[in-house]
């Protein structure tokens, strides 16, 4: 039995930390307050908004296989929303979203699939790794404050890649990640006491600044109070990465005001959620990074592709390789 470190309590920590746990002793790291990573969901009472993630869908027989038992267990769900495709203020496209195409959400929040996955893991939370040294056969951690966190045979990283790049740096592995760019988002919240009118609660904005908008409170199990979250694009997000938050705000909210014609006045919560490493294009190449002699790895999303999907499929396939080589 093996002593593996993962870090990072995202889908792709905790799939592979639950899959190694099986046979090894794995403790997951994460210096957040809360697991899911970018499944995250915030509230502010009596408003609750999903900020990162939206939805996922499952196109791997692999990954339909794995939901089965959080769909049984209801803590993940098919959001039929009545979908819209914009081009600024102009709907150029609608459709019902259906169980024939299922769209996932966690239910009563994105952030319910990480606290189901991490259920019986050792997960310690608010918990950054700051550098890992080897020490004989084993991998030394340090935390933020020089404190030693633990040695183990293995350690996997499951953050951004540049953050994973820097984290396993000289190893080869970190190469690899700095080669990976990852795109910012801007979350834009907006907590209603009277629901704006709108004929879609899902949307895909185009010639804006704004790529998404939806009624996060028209996901199953939400609370019945109005809640919108506005996503910027991806562009938007890295030309203004630096910029305030208030400015941030103040613009975001004028796009959506010009494309829904819903008067920004009416609500009484807003605020915006800076996501610096939100998406990555799809990527060519392994599905994860091994370095079997030194026994580290990295896996995530930003190996596939930015969505919740490819962050499983990352992970699964890791679990897969480490569980042939952890002794």
């Amino acid at each position: 039995m093996a002593t593996i470190a993962v870090i990072g309590a995202g889908l792709a920590g905790l799939v592979v930390s639950r899959e190694l746990a099986q046979s090894h002793d794995v403790v997951v790291f994460e210096k957040s307050r809360g697991v899911a990573g970018r499944m995250a969901t915030r509230r502010a009472d009596p408003f609750e908004f999903d900020h990162g993630a939206q939805f996922f869908t499952a196109r791997s027989d692999a990954f339909r296989t794995f939901l089965e038992p959080l769909v049984e267990a209801g803590v993940v769900a098919d959001w039929q929303a009545r979908f819209a495709e914009l081009r600024r203020d102009e709907i150029v496209a609608t459709r019902q979203w259906d169980t024939e195409h299922p769209h996932y959400v966690g239910v009563p929040g994105m952030n319910a699939i990480g606290k189901a996955l991490s259920s019986g893991l050792d997960v310690r939370l608010d918990t950054a790794v700051r550098s890992l040294t080897r020490d004989g056969e084993r991998w030394q951690l340090v935390g933020e404050r020089q404190e030693r966190l633990g040695e183990f045979d293995w350690v996997i990283a499951s953050a951004p890649a540049s953050q994973t790049a820097a984290l396993l740096a000289p190893a080869s592995i970190a190469s690899t990640a700095a080669k990976v760019g990852m795109d910012a988002c801007y979350a834009l919240l907006l907590g209603f006491d009277e629901p704006p009118d709108l004929s879609w609660q899902a949307a895909l904005v185009h010639d804006a600044d704004i790529s998404w908008i939806s009624v996060n409170s028209s996901k199953p199990g939400r609370p019945a109070t109005c809640s919108l979250v506005v996503h910027s694009t991806n562009a938007w997000a890295n030309a203004h990465l630096d910029d305030d938050a208030e400015t941030v705000r103040r613009h975001l909210a004028d796009e959506f005001c010009k494309i829904t014609h819903v008067d920004i006045a009416a609500a009484t919560f807003v605020d915006v959620q800076r996501w610096r490493y939100a998406n990555v294009d799809r990527q060519k190449g392994d599905l994860y990074a091994l370095d079997a002699e030194r026994r580290l790895a990295a896996c995530g999303d930003w190996f596939v592709r930015g969505r919740v999907e490819g962050a499983f499929i990352s992970a699964l396939a890791l679990a897969g390789r480490i569980g042939q080589d952890a002794s």
